[in-house]
């Protein structure tokens, strides 16, 4: 495998239905039916939480994981695992939810509001722009991009007058979440474009090249986009003729540096880590390599050095004076053949 493709570092098979995968720095979070677990970066398990219902969406901010399942809102501590109050609930239960720069989550339900609650999970207010698909990420600490009931994107300022507009008129298929200013979204017709939108429009907008890309999930990572398509790969955008295409499942999320996280709804979890990951993984591994070689190569040495005094006891001068020899003992090889000589004088 060359050195700038992915690949996978550990794999794990969990019972349940996946709903939901979150990537911490180096360790990841995988809800499987209503348990939720954290693995940490060589996939052992950190803790376990369960839950009455399944869990079907998380985020965190660091911190704690805001954690959706049933008709509920919760919260846990990322550290921990243990739960931070009892929980919010709303008849019908919530559709997504985000993390709120400078602290705190929204929340949008399956009505027409959304839901303000402070770091600890506390309720600050609610709010009702319409009907919202999806949120997608924040142009800036105020103004948060979501895709309304139309398809359309729209930006809801959630401070002073609540304001909100629609920032063009297109009726996109499907939005990613908006990573590092960019958000990828699909026309109707299929097309994949990428663009970097602000309150009024879009500061640029490009089709990214190929035919027939259906995205189910992206990821970000430090080299760009990856996409997971209906087919179940995932696939390194913009996609090239026998460009990397590799099975992974149902689910992707990344750290948006160097690992990615994918999992089937049966269960299959991987843990996938970039090209530089990959090298020094491979570093290491040769290095322990060395060092059980060395080990092995000292052990081997001490029986031999065992078996050459045995036959010096013994009065086996030349089996004796062969083994010191393969070990490069010249000191004993001269004195044991002056003693040799000593005696057939």
């Amino acid at each position: 495998m060359t050195d700038d493709h992915w690949e996978i570092a550990w794999s794990h098979q969990v019972e349940g239905r996946v709903g939901a995968l979150a990537c911490v720095d180096e360790d990841c979070i995988i809800a499987s039916g209503p348990i939720i677990r954290r693995l940490n970066s060589d996939g052992d398990f950190v803790w376990r939480r369960e839950f009455t219902f399944d869990v079907y969406r998380m985020e965190h901010d660091g911190t704690n994981l805001a954690v959706l399942s049933g008709t509920g809102f919760f919260l846990l501590d990322l550290s921990t695992g243990e739960p931070l109050g009892e929980g919010r609930a709303v008849a019908g239960g919530f559709r997504d939810v985000i993390r709120r720069p400078g602290g705190g989550w929204i929340l949008s339900d399956r009505g027409d509001h959304i839901h303000l609650f402070n770091r600890r999970g506390r309720g600050v207010r609610r709010l009702r722009p319409g009907i919202l698909q999806k949120l997608v990420g924040w142009l800036d600490r105020e103004i948060l991009l979501a895709q309304d009931g139309d398809g359309c994107l729209r930006a809801l300022r959630l401070g002073g007058d609540d304001a909100q507009r629609v920032i063009e008129t297109t009726r996109w298929s499907w939005v990613s979440r908006l990573q590092s200013g960019r958000v990828l979204v699909q026309q109707p017709d299929g097309g994949l474009q990428e663009g970097v939108p602000n309150p009024f429009g879009w500061d640029r907008i490009d089709r990214i090249p190929g035919e027939g890309l259906v995205p189910l999930d992206v990821a970000w990572t430090g080299e760009g986009w990856w996409m997971l398509d209906v087919a179940g790969d995932i696939i390194r955008l913009p996609a090239e003729d026998g460009g990397e295409r590799r099975p992974a499942g149902d689910i992707l999320v990344s750290n948006m540096a160097d690992r990615m996280l994918t999992a089937s709804r049966d269960g299959l979890i991987r843990m996938w880590i970039g090209p530089h990951l990959v090298s020094r993984r491979r570093l290491l591994f040769e290095e322990i390599a060395s060092d059980e070689i060395r080990r092995l190569d000292w052990e081997q040495r001490q029986v031999i050095f065992e078996a050459a005094r045995d036959a010096e006891d013994s009065g086996m001068f030349s089996r004796a004076i062969e083994l010191y020899e393969s070990l490069g003992r010249a000191e004993d090889v001269r004195r044991l053949i002056s003693e040799r000589e000593g005696i057939d004088d």
